[in-house]
């Protein structure tokens, strides 16, 4: 079982959420299953609003307790140049995904999002791992 790993532990990496973005038509090949899931958390969640029709409970939970921190530091990165997949491991619910996103401010950050429910929330996304 996964923790919820929206648990950004310092400014650096709260920063590393999206601003504004990508997203296009998806191809789920190239761009990943949940690429738009993860760009809309990461959107939203540098706009201050943590998704409850994204983010499972217990993800959500993290993510309100740490919004107003993350939401600054996250701004701060400016907006997505790209976002790439670079891989994606496990199946059905366990499936994880993982993707290179480049910031307009210059840092490329390695960001995952998996565990999704029955109810299409997921239970982890996050950076560093």
């Amino acid at each position: 079982m996964r923790l919820a790993l929206f648990a950004l532990v310092s400014p650096a990496l709260a920063a590393a959420l999206l601003t504004a973005g990508a997203a296009a038509a998806q191809d789920p090949s190239t761009d990943g299953e949940y690429r738009a899931a993860l760009t809309r958390m990461l959107v939203e969640t540098t706009q201050g609003v943590c998704p409850a029709d994204v983010m499972a409970d217990s993800l959500l939970e993290a993510c309100e307790g740490q919004i107003t921190q993350m939401a600054p530091a996250l701004q701060s990165l400016g907006g997505i140049s790209s976002m790439v997949l670079v891989s994606a491991e496990g199946e059905g619910a366990a499936k994880v995904e993982r993707y290179e996103v480049t910031y307009d401010a210059g840092p490329t950050l390695v960001w995952f999002i998996g565990d999704r429910g029955a109810d299409g929330r997921f239970s982890s996304a996050g950076t560093g791992r």
